[in-house]
């Protein structure tokens, strides 16, 4: 997605999934080619993504509410998302960036 023309004191949330290199105070390194310094912790949000999605899971990708649905079936395990129409989504057609834990139910 491009980024678009922005000027000062436009308010804007940057959201980055990557994984951390290195952190200490005023600066966060993240992997892919990432850097970010700030002046206090306040002023950055980090979400610490833990693990993966489990069978029971409610999220959003911000345009839809979601399911993770896990069925296991002849020695095979097989996990994908359902969409509140009962449609299925595979985890290829989601940003894993996107997703917003809204409820764990076990």
């Amino acid at each position: 997605m491009p980024i678009p023309r922005l000027s000062p004191d436009d308010p804007v949330r940057v959201t980055i999934s990557a994984r951390v290199v290195r952190s200490g105070p005023g600066y966060l390194e993240l992997s892919p080619r990432t850097y970010l310094q700030f002046e206090s912790e306040d002023d950055v949000e980090v979400e610490v993504v833990t693990g993966t999605f489990r069978c029971g899971d409610v999220v959003t990708d911000g345009s839809r509410t979601l399911l993770r649905t896990v069925v296991e079936r002849d020695g095979g395990t097989e996990a994908y998302w359902t969409a509140a129409d009962g449609s299925v989504v595979r985890d290829d057609e989601v940003r894993p960036g996107a997703l917003r834990l809204l409820v764990r139910l076990a």
